[in-house]
């Protein structure tokens, strides 16, 4: 069973890589939003549940049913569903663009992320404003509120993200030049190589190339070898570009013969 999950897997990534980047962005959004929304949902009803535990209890406590991470299951599902869709899509998005996986990328999806969450908890939701807080109801509010939540999630997440990579001592920078590598030694279940393509500088833009002589140059040894050019061989396959060269060859040898 797992090994057949294995192996759709590994299709769907080099299905995946053989796409446009618009729509890897796309799929990466959805895919996000099904799992945000599972998870409101989830977190709406086990809120719901705790309230209505607390409504029974003798001396009971006001439970906090105000903002966006709060409130009945569908409000919930739709918050993080919006909130996970764009923070995926646009970070995706982002590190294609400028072709680097740093904090800053993953600021600005978190910005964009924050700011949607404030504009579907506004316009959308039927919440009352947190305590202390107005909740607003003209076009300058709601852009104002946007910008406001969209800045403090994104100083939120680099603010968590430099402190990982203090004591990590990994500066993430690089990884989008390996982001295909890496899935592939993923998936092959030989992350501990990772390693050595960086030392032998073997980015994603070399996976095509790559051959025996080249992995025995970075020292991986003949068994995961044969398991990487499989892996590119069978990539190689299922592309889309690849197939049509390889029809409009097939044409000119006809021509030719």
């Amino acid at each position: 069973m797992f090994e057949g999950l294995e192996e759709k897997k590994k299709h769907f990534e080099s299905w995946m890589r053989a796409q446009p980047p618009a729509v890897e962005i796309g799929i990466t959004s959805a895919t996000s939003a099904i799992q945000g929304g599972i998870l409101g949902f989830t977190l709406g009803t086990v809120n719901q549940s705790i309230e209505k535990q607390a409504a029974n209890m003798p001396n009971k406590s006001t439970f906090p049913t105000t903002g966006s991470f709060s409130g009945p299951p569908r409000v919930l599902a739709l918050n993080l569903a919006v909130f996970t869709a764009v923070q995926g899509g646009l970070t995706l998005a982002v590190k294609r663009y400028r072709g680097v996986d740093d904090i800053q990328t993953n600021m600005i999806g978190m910005f964009g992320a924050g700011a949607a969450l404030s504009l579907t908890t506004n316009l959308a939701g039927n919440q009352p404003a947190a305590p202390g807080q107005v909740k607003p109801s003209t076009p300058l509010g709601y852009l104002t509120d946007a910008i406001r939540t969209g800045t403090l999630f994104a100083a939120l997440n680099g603010a968590f993200m430099k402190i990982g990579q203090k004591f990590s001592g990994k500066d993430s920078s690089q990884d989008v030049y390996y982001y295909h590598t890496i899935c592939m030694l993923t998936t092959l279940g030989l992350e501990k190589y990772e390693s050595n393509f960086r030392k032998g500088m073997l980015m994603d833009d070399c996976l095509t190339l790559l051959s025996d002589s080249a992995l025995r140059e970075v020292r991986i040894p003949p068994g995961p070898r044969l398991k990487i050019l499989n892996y590119v061989a069978a990539s190689k396959a299922t592309s889309p570009f690849e197939a049509s060269q390889h029809n409009s060859l097939e044409v000119d040898d006809v021509r030719h013969a």
